[in-house]
């Protein structure tokens, strides 16, 4: 009931309301990702898009409380919606980090843009307009520009709200995946426009917790590699193969459209194989054998039986795998539901005494099943371990290998870096202190070792405005970009929901910053 006597307008709280009813969101395209559409008139006289925010309220009760509560949710279409109304819009070179980031000695970094909706993958066309995933929104284009000063122009290529991560651009074919498809759009670079699309994969799992579905096309066969997560946090049906949870599949180009369930299994037991990329080193094996470097976020284990809350807040290790495969392989286990990494043994030597003195990555069973032990986690020929082992709860999205640009500029990389790789940690959840939220270099050959380039420069205020790093990509300036779908969750204790934030679209509020560029000092 209305109280003006002693309640403030609306106005006053929210700021101008431009849609005052109800909601409810119903499942469509992507499964358990619910959303309901708007359309809202924006009065000319009261909008300035440079300065202006569009956020949604909703006000609920709970049980028979008598106060209310207010969330603020992520309106998908966000600030998007403003740039869907143009052709293109601009920032200028200069905006400032939301919060405070570190970087590497002789490198910098600057925000590219801002106020994205989501910005996950990205990808380089052949006119180096930098392409770019807004989950929700759809892909957009980055153009660097010097007028009306230099700074970014923003161009909307494809509107599809059910574009989830993964994006590449091969020659005039634009392809990205959604929660249960690769699709295709004939694109123009010149132009950064796309046509109708094709679809290339159907019934891709799209009811599990983490639905990237990270892509990568071979050269040579043009066959498709697409990686699918679990279903679950700890999924057991991921022990199957033939389940089509935690594993990548391999799909030589045929009739269109392609099916999940006839790719060929290249690997299984990977989590989520949230970024992988092929080694760029020359082979001295056969050519038809590929060779794979796959990142993989660890299982959250505190529901494991016979571990403390301090053990699990350091274990256990996220991971790179290396992958080998032909078009005849079988594919390999990486251990998962089963069997995980440890990061600190020592984490907690009185409630967890029994793997106190053991070497950091050293396999263990997570007890799931009486059948996989530790002993058997240990054999190789059940469980491949990982070739590197990252930081517990670091939640590693995407890995590109630097092979020295095409143009010697400025900024570029130097070309001792070359064959080594970069990934982005997207930063953890549920760990105190927080740790991830940058960008890092893993030097080849692998040496055990990892640096940072990029990192939020005080880890305690995360996620708050800190940097999450999702997709890499370099330029032919021999720059590094990324983007960073930083979320500012609020509201929630299931730490299940607040794991598939880092993924999908729930309650979450605050800014979308974009992609940061990453470049050496001279």
């Amino acid at each position: 009931a209305n109280n003006s006597a002693s309640c403030a307008p609306p106005q006053d709280e929210v700021g101008l309301v431009l849609f005052n009813g109800k909601y409810k969101p119903e499942r469509h395209e992507v499964t358990n990702q619910p959303y309901e559409n708007f359309t809202v008139h924006i009065p000319a006289d009261n909008w300035e898009v440079d300065v202006a925010e569009l956020t949604v309220n909703r006000f609920h009760m709970i049980g028979g409380k008598t106060n209310c509560k207010m969330k603020i949710l992520q309106p998908l279409l966000g600030l998007a919606f403003i740039a869907g109304l143009v052709s293109a819009t601009f920032q200028p070179s200069g905006v400032p980090f939301k919060s405070p980031v570190t970087v590497a000695n002789g490198f910098s970094a600057g925000v590219a843009f801002s106020n994205l909706t989501l910005p996950r993958g990205i990808a380089f066309d052949s006119e180096e307009n930098l392409l770019v995933i807004e989950r929700g929104f759809g892909v957009t284009a980055f153009t660097r520009v010097t007028s009306p000063s230099p700074g970014f122009e923003r161009t909307v290529v494809v509107q599809n709200a059910a574009v989830t991560h993964g994006i590449l651009v091969v020659d005039k074919v634009l392809y990205v995946s959604t929660g249960t498809t690769l699709l295709s759009y004939p694109y123009n670079p010149s132009t950064k426009t796309a046509g109708t699309p094709t679809l290339v994969i159907d019934g891709i799992p799209g009811d599990g917790e983490l639905t990237t579905h990270t892509f990568l096309i071979e050269s040579g066969t043009g066959a498709f590699l697409v990686g699918d997560g679990p279903l679950t946090n700890i999924d057991p049906t991921a022990r199957d193969p033939a389940n089509g949870r935690a594993q990548i599949r391999r799909f030589v180009p045929s009739t269109l459209p392609l099916h999940w369930a006839d790719g060929q299994v290249i690997v299984y037991g990977i989590r989520n194989p949230g970024g992988f990329a092929f080694d760029p080193s020359p082979s001295s094996g056969p050519a038809s054998v590929h060779r794979l470097y796959v990142v993989e976020n660890g299982a959250s284990i505190d529901n494991v039986t016979g571990l403390t809350a301090q053990f699990v807040n350091d274990n256990p290790s996220d991971e790179i795998n290396f992958v080998q495969y032909s078009a005849t392989s079988q594919p390999h286990s990486y251990g998962f539901p089963d069997c995980a990494p440890l990061w600190n043994p020592d984490a907690d030597p009185t409630g967890v005494p029994q793997y106190v003195g053991l070497p950091s990555g050293t396999q263990i069973s997570l007890k799931l099943d009486p059948a996989f032990t530790d002993a058997w986690c240990r054999d190789p020929a059940n469980n491949v371990p990982p070739v590197l082992d990252f930081q517990a709860h670091s939640v590693p999205l995407d890995i590109k290998f630097f092979t020295s640009g095409s143009t010697s500029t400025k900024g570029s990389f130097p070309k001792s870096f070359c064959g080594d790789a970069f990934v982005s940690f997207h930063g953890s959840f549920d760990r105190t202190p927080p740790t991830g939220y940058g960008v890092v270099r893993v030097p080849f050959p692998l040496q055990n070792s990892y640096s940072f380039l990029i990192q939020a420069a005080d880890l305690t205020t995360c996620p708050g405005t800190c940097i999450r790093p999702a997709g890499l990509a370099f330029g032919r300036d021999g720059r590094l970009y990324v983007s960073s779908d930083s979320s500012g969750e609020r509201g929630g204790n299931d730490k299940r929901n607040r794991d598939m934030i880092d993924f999908k679209v729930t309650s979450v509020v605050g800014f979308k910053d974009v992609h940061m560029i990453l470049k050496e000092n001279l």
